[in-house]
């Protein structure tokens, strides 16, 4: 079964019992001050998680984050960041925490590892929805390879085993990808 990605999914979540989903969220305020948020900016961190909540259905379990189901996360940048960081991570407080843990592929809408972060770790089929110019990383062991496949399902290129990546790539002819 292939899932659509981000903002263009239905991935359904099973995340810890404080996580919550839809308009029913936790108050992560608390977490989002701690980051140095303000009040507007917490706002608006919060509405674009609502808006991400709406479409992929999963469900929020930090400031910025959202668990799909056990398969992955959504990671969000900070409003006025370019990169996303996981605020939950130990040492999260750096502005690059790096949010694309070991054993993970984590793909990026943008070039240069920027905007939010979608990170994998479970072995299935997703569609990207992503266009234009982005970037991955594949943060898994050397014997783990990432496909990309085209529109049409078809396999186009495995990539090399990881750690590996490419902060600079095509999302134009990619219309699925399977992290291992």
């Amino acid at each position: 079964m292939a899932l659509a990605g981000p903002a263009d999914a239905s991935i359904r979540s099973a995340a810890p019992a404080s996580a919550t989903s839809g308009r029913e969220h936790a108050d992560f305020s608390a977490q989002a001050r701690a980051a140095g948020l303000d009040d507007g900016r917490a706002a608006e961190l919060q509405r674009q998680i609502d808006t991400e909540l709406a479409t992929t259905g999963g469900r929020q379990v930090a400031a910025n984050k959202i668990d799909l189901d056990g398969k992955g996360v959504l990671i969000l940048p900070l409003p006025g960041e370019k990169r996303a960081r996981d605020l939950n991570a130990q040492g999260a407080t750096g502005a690059f925490a790096d949010p694309c843990a070991r054993g993970w592929v984590c793909l990026y809408p943008q070039p240069d590892y920027l905007g939010k972060m979608w990170g994998l770790y479970d072995c299935y089929k997703v569609a990207t929805g992503y266009t234009g110019t982005g970037s991955w990383y594949n943060n898994q062991p050397s014997n783990y390879h990432v496909k990309f496949y085209g529109h049409d399902g078809n396999l186009g290129w495995t990539s090399p085993g990881g750690p590996v990546g490419d902060p600079n790539a095509s999302w134009d002819w990619v219309g699925y990808v399977k992290p291992c």
